[in-house]
């Protein structure tokens, strides 16, 4: 195992070279390329879509301003202005009208006309328009929505009858128009093959869509929510992948002419470009790299032998004392802990007894975390995650007891130690600070500093401390102990091996300074410093703190 903060090797500062000098640059520089040209491909495709729908909007509002042209006159038509007058219980004065509008007025209207009715304030209708009330609304020219007749989709259009000697609105004329013009019109294809044309009225029904099954639906709520303004772009997420949606709003109709294209048929070529290119730059680098490695095969191969023969030692001195912690995680069996401890629980939830199962549940996770690898190195937010649930537990023993923790949020990710390191010190606090000293616990603290070259934590107790003496010998036996046969030599220089095993596992591991420094302890309780590495190239430019 190399040492944290020990100077690179030959082989690895190759590698490190070779990364930052071309895999990096080579990497950087084809996600900037796929980037730029994604993004000049979707401008491309956007463009096309802005024109085509532009073109669809010019020809609807043509087309519907050529209606609104051609139905102007019909309000002031003599036979309308009679219509709309006449009293809708004189049957015959009515069949008479009827007539004449059916015989002179009708043949004349326009070619796609699929319908045609006249409605009347005082209660007369002629036509098929099916509401008996007549519409009134503020315009003279509106467009109703789509509707389907007799197996045919039409757009119905309402014109406002004015009365030319009061002028007083009393009637309105409702058509009806085949939608087969206006689809011709619109029948318009964006970009792609999977690309579509949408046309909706005001209220969202939609009258044109490539798909034609969806002609009469309305337009889904998310992309009317979208929509701000006369024109824009905005995209959509769905199963198919990212669709981008280009729209226009007509000023004259309130229609929405939007176009829809997938990005993934947009950028499918491009992609697999990207592949392609990635795929024989990365072989070129491989066949650059082996060329250049097979030079120092032989200086590797010479200290890689050094090295483990220096590693292989500490190794197995490591191995024997985590077989201390090994042996007391396997006094009992896991899975009939964890069982026992799930049955417990689930009483606790059907009697609603809260504190039971929270003491449960924490007990369940201390012991999970304990019976871990203890050789493995975890984050500092796993151990004080681990530590809370141990917290948890001891809260609900002594009444009295209070606990407070200020650590940097951003170096929980940040420094690294082995599991278990700091529990033993929190519960070593419990035993002889307090329980064995016959005190109710009472404070315990654990603060994190960051310093130039390491991580401090900080841990106290207002306990009882120990003798000036002793606690002088074991900073004395920390600070002495630097290699491995010194260890042995000084195997169990105390009664108890808490603090020991924690600060020599810390220190063969990672090796100085890192490790314990009991920094004061007295009649007022014991404050003790565990320094950890960081995460290799982190806080490197970071001034020491003054952590006291």
């Amino acid at each position: 195992m190399m040492r944290w903060g020990q100077p690179l090797s030959i082989k690895r500062k190759m590698l490190l070279y070779f990364i930052v000098l071309f895999c990096l640059p080579f990497l950087l520089f084809s996600l900037l390329w796929y980037a730029k040209s994604a993004e000049t491909i979707e401008d491309s495709g956007i463009y096309y879509n802005e024109q085509l729908i532009g073109r669809v909007h010019a020809q609807l509002d043509e087309y519907f301003a050529g209606i609104k042209a051609d139905s102007m006159a019909l309000p002031g038509h003599p036979l309308i202005q009679e219509f709309i007058k006449a009293d809708p219980y004189n049957t015959y004065e009515m069949y008479r009208l009827k007539g004449r509008i059916s015989n002179e007025l009708l043949p004349n209207m326009r070619k796609d006309m699929y319908g045609f009715s006249l409605l009347s304030q005082k209660g007369a209708s002629f036509g098929d328009y099916s509401t008996a009330v007549m519409p009134l609304f503020q315009e003279s020219f509106k467009i109703l929505g789509i509707e389907e007749k007799a197996g045919v989709s039409v757009i119905t259009v309402y014109r406002k009858i004015i009365d030319n000697e009061t002028y007083e609105p009393l009637g309105a004329i409702i058509m009806s128009l085949s939608l087969k013009q206006l689809l011709k019109i619109s029948d318009l294809k964006p970009y792609g093959k999977n690309g579509s044309m949408v046309v909706a009225n005001e209220s969202g029904q939609i009258f044109f869509h490539t798909d034609r099954e969806r002609v009469g639906a309305f337009l889904p709520s998310s992309w009317s929510d979208r929509m701000n303004g006369d024109k824009g772009r905005f995209e959509l997420e769905g199963s198919g992948g990212k669709r981008l949606m280009v729209y226009q709003i007509s000023d004259q109709t309130g229609f929405r002419i939007i176009s829809e294209t997938s990005q993934t048929e947009l950028l499918g070529g491009l992609l697999r470009l990207q592949v392609l290119t990635l795929f024989i730059g990365a072989q070129i680098l491989i066949l650059g790299f082996a060329v250049f490695y097979r030079m120092f095969r032989e200086i590797k191969k010479l200290l890689g032998e050094i090295h483990r023969t220096q590693m292989s030692e500490k190794e197995l001195e490591l191995k024997h004392r985590e077989s201390l912690v090994s042996a007391m995680q396997s006094r009992i069996n896991p899975h009939f802990l964890y069982n026992t401890l799930e049955i417990i629980n689930a009483h606790a939830v059907v009697f609603n007894i809260k504190p039971i199962s929270q003491m449960t549940v924490h007990l369940s996770n201390l012991f999970r975390y304990s019976v871990g690898n203890p050789e493995q190195v975890v984050s500092l937010r796993k151990e004080l995650d681990h530590i809370m649930s141990y917290i948890c537990i001891q809260e609900q023993r002594f009444e009295g007891f209070s606990f407070n923790m200020n650590v940097d949020e951003e170096m929980l990710d940040q420094v690294y130690l082995f599991r278990l390191t700091l529990q033993p010190l929190i519960e070593n606090a419990f035993q002889h600070a307090y329980e064995k000293q016959g005190i109710s616990p009472g404070n315990v603290s654990i603060i994190g500093c960051a310093e130039e070259d390491w991580y401090s934590m900080y841990i106290h107790d207002e306990g009882k401390g120990m003798p000036p003496e002793l606690y002088r010998k074991y900073n004395q036996a920390f600070e002495s102990m630097t290699e491995v046969k010194q260890v042995r030599a000084s195997m169990s220089p105390f009664h108890g091996i808490g603090l020991w095993n924690v600060h020599s596992r810390l220190r063969l591991a990672f090796g100085e300074p890192y490790g314990l420094r009991i920094c004061d302890s007295n009649e007022k309780g014991t404050r003790i410093q565990v320094k950890l590495p960081y995460q290799k190239g982190v806080l490197q430019d970071v001034q020491s703190a003054d952590c006291g």
